[in-house]
């Protein structure tokens, strides 16, 4: 490598950043970084609604979360969607994320 030549540099973190956009765009998480998730999302919203509220994944930048009634999907959805959102972009930067979509299991 010539001294100046940096474009090679380059390579590994715009190939790194097209992976990582790629996990996120397909919601690819390994159990470590969806258990990460789930844990962050725990410490958001509380014991309570975690114990009835998961946060599976991340994909296309919305964290979708499975909720075991409705009233949950309505505290959730309604009262606390806000909060819960900007919280997880705060602790989650790197995720990408713009949203969250809740499904009753």
């Amino acid at each position: 490598m010539r001294s100046g030549d940096d474009s090679t540099l380059r390579i590994p973190g715009q190939v790194g950043n097209a992976v990582l956009r790629l996990i996120r765009e397909k919601g690819l998480m390994n159990r470590g970084a969806s258990s990460a998730l789930n844990s962050e999302w725990a410490a958001i919203v509380g014991t309570e609604l975690a114990q009835r509220s998961t946060a599976k994944r991340i994909r296309n930048g919305v964290v979708e979360v499975s909720v075991s009634n409705s009233a949950v999907l309505e505290e959730l959805r309604g009262f606390m969607h806000q909060q819960v959102l900007e919280e997880l972009q705060k602790r989650l930067p790197e995720s990408g994320i713009r949203g969250i979509r809740y499904r009753r299991e």
